[in-house]
């Protein structure tokens, strides 16, 4: 029999709450050196600003709200700050449509003004092909702070294991409409989570596909009850890809949604 959704909310809230609420990092470790050489840094001069996917050797991903009208500087390859591939930005391609909304449609496109050198730290990662379900296990990974609501930002990525929750769950969390543009995935316990610094960065699913884009979540981050929303890259291969085609003068260019 299916539950209600007020009963849902209310075994989540009850499961969620009844562990202690402890004051610790952020749950996770540094991410194996060879697991992310499609991982990209997005930078205002010094200053990081976002984490990105580049999924082809001229196009980054990343979330909408990570857009500024700065000098962008994105950085490939790198398991440290201090090492790494460096290019400029020439188009920023932001949500589709003209009414889109950084909010509901939190995905942005980044065209680099040359192709990123392909080597063993430098490479692609393929889109989607379709939405992973409701509790499906998950990673996100990211260059943000490992503490809260103190900052502490680290020299090398982060990886936290989550779960997909029901889309209610996050609706009980937070005052904002959780629309079918957005996961919602955290740990019931809290602990686990994305933070800042982690915004455009990757969630990965199942057996590692890229499925999400890090976009918004309570602060302090990682609290029992509060899931962070990414943003379901499924919903927008059409816009993906014909972003793609159409800044790169190729026609034809995706195939069953996926950018060949």
């Amino acid at each position: 029999m299916e539950l209600s959704k007020s009963l849902r909310i209310f075994l989540f809230l009850l499961l969620s709450f009844v562990s202690a609420h402890r004051n610790r990092i952020i749950g996770g470790e540094e991410c194996p050196t060879n697991s992310h050489s499609w991982l990209a840094l997005l930078y205002d001069s010094d200053t990081l600003l976002c984490s990105g996917m580049l999924i082809t050797p001229d196009w980054v991903l990343t979330a909408a709200h990570c857009y500024i009208c700065g000098n962008i500087q994105v950085r490939l390859g790198a398991h440290n700050k201090d090492d790494y591939e460096q290019l400029r930005v020439s188009t920023l391609k932001k949500c589709p449509g003209d009414n889109c909304s950084c909010f509901t449609d939190d995905i942005m496109l980044i065209k680099l003004n040359s192709s990123a050198v392909m080597t063993s730290r430098v490479s692609t990662i393929n889109l989607p092909s379709s939405c992973s379900p409701v509790g499906t296990d998950c990673t996100v990974m990211g260059w943000g702070t490992t503490t809260t609501p103190e900052e502490t930002y680290p020299d090398v990525p982060y990886c936290v294991n989550i779960t997909i929750f029901d889309n209610l769950v996050c609706e009980a969390a937070y005052p904002w409409d959780v629309t079918d543009n957005m996961f919602c995935a955290g740990y019931f316990d809290g602990g686990k989570d994305s933070c800042r610094g982690d915004s455009g960065g990757p969630l990965l699913c199942g057996d590692g596909g890229l499925q999400g884009v890090v976009s918004l979540g309570g602060f302090p981050c990682a609290q029992p009850g509060e899931p962070g929303i990414y943003i379901k890259i499924c919903k927008f291969l059409e816009w993906i890809c014909t972003t793609i085609a159409e800044n790169t003068f190729k026609s034809g260019a995706c195939k069953d949604g996926i950018f060949q």
